[in-house]
C-alpha cells in the first residue's frame, strides 16, 4: 500500500515537473519570438528614421545652397543699388551744377544787357555826336597791366576831351578767345579799368565822361584764328565822341 502511494506521488511529481518545464520552455519561446519581432520592428523603424534623417540632411543642404545663392543675389542687388545711388548723386550734382551755370550765365547776360542798355541810354543823342578819334591800347597775353609805351596815346585822348567840355569817351574791353566767357569778361573789365584809372588819376579826366563796357571775346576786333588777330583782340578800344556842329550851334543859340 505504501509502495503504491509512493509510486503515485512520484509519478504525479514527475508529471507536474514535466508540465512546468514545458510551460517555461513555451513561455521562453513566446518571449523570444515577441522580442525578435519587436527588434525587427525597431530595426525597421531605425532604418526609416535614418532614411528620413538623410532626406532631411539633403533638404537642408539644398536650402543652404539656395540661401547661398539668395545671399549672392542680395549682394549683387546691394551693389547695383549702391551704383544706382552713386549715379543718382552724380546726376543730382550735375543737375545742380548745370542750374548754377545757367543761373550764372543768365546773371552775366543780364549784366551785359544792363551795361548795353545803360550805354544806349547815355547815347540817346549819339546822332548829335561824331567820332573825333579812335585808339586801340594793346595788352599782353592774360594781362591787364597798362604798358608805359601806350600812355602817349592816352595823353592825346585826354587832350581832346579837355578841349571840348561836351565830349566823352567809350572804352570797350576785348580779349582773345582763350579762356572761358566769365574769365574773359572780367579780364576785359580789368583792362578797361586800367585805362580809366590812368585817364582819371593821371590826366584829371572827369569820370562822368568815361563810359565803359567789357565784351571779353564776344565781339572780336580781328580773327582769333591767327596770332596777329589774337594780339589785336587783347586790347581796349577807345572812341572819343564830340558834339556835331549843329548841336553846338543849337546850344549857342
Amino acid at each position: 500500500m505504501k509502495t503504491s502511494l509512493i509510486t503515485l506521488l512520484l509519478t504525479t511529481t514527475i508529471t507536474f515537473s514535466s508540465g512546468c518545464v514545458a510551460t517555461r520552455k513555451f513561455t521562453r519561446n513566446e518571449v523570444k519570438t515577441s522580442a525578435d519581432s519587436l527588434n525587427a520592428r525597431i530595426d525597421s523603424t531605425n532604418g526609416e528614421l535614418k532614411e528620413t534623417r538623410d532626406n532631411v540632411d539633403r533638404v537642408n543642404q539644398r536650402v543652404t545652397t539656395v540661401d547661398g545663392r539668395v545671399t549672392t543675389v542680395d549682394g549683387r542687388v546691394t551693389t547695383v543699388d549702391n551704383k544706382v545711388g552713386a549715379l543718382d548723386a552724380k546726376t543730382t550734382e550735375a543737375t545742380n551744377a548745370l542750374k548754377g551755370d545757367v543761373s550764372g550765365l543768365n546773371t552775366k547776360t543780364d549784366r551785359t544787357n544792363g551795361a548795353l542798355s545803360n550805354l544806349d541810354e547815355n547815347f540817346k543823342n549819339r546822332n548829335n555826336f561824331k567820332l573825333a578819334t579812335e585808339k586801340s591800347i594793346p595788352f599782353k597775353f592774360n594781362s591787364a597791366k597798362l604798358e608805359a609805351s601806350n600812355t602817349a596815346q592816352l595823353d592825346e585822348i585826354a587832350n581832346v576831351l579837355m578841349q571840348n567840355k561836351d565830349s566823352f569817351i567809350v572804352l570797350e574791353g576785348h580779349t582773345d578767345a582763350t579762356g572761358d566767357h566769365d574769365y574773359n569778361v572780367k579780364l576785359g573789365e580789368r583792362r578797361v579799368d586800367a585805362v580809366r584809372t590812368y585817364l582819371a588819376v593821371e590826366k584829371n579826366v572827369p569820370v562822368y565822361k568815361i563810359h565803359m563796357i567789357s565784351f571779353g571775346a564776344a565781339r572780336p576786333i580781328a580773327d582769333n584764328k591767327s596770332k596777329d588777330g589774337r594780339e589785336k583782340n587783347r586790347s581796349v578800344n577807345i572812341s572819343v565822341l564830340v558834339p556835331t556842329m549843329d548841336q553846338s550851334t543849337a546850344k549857342n543859340e
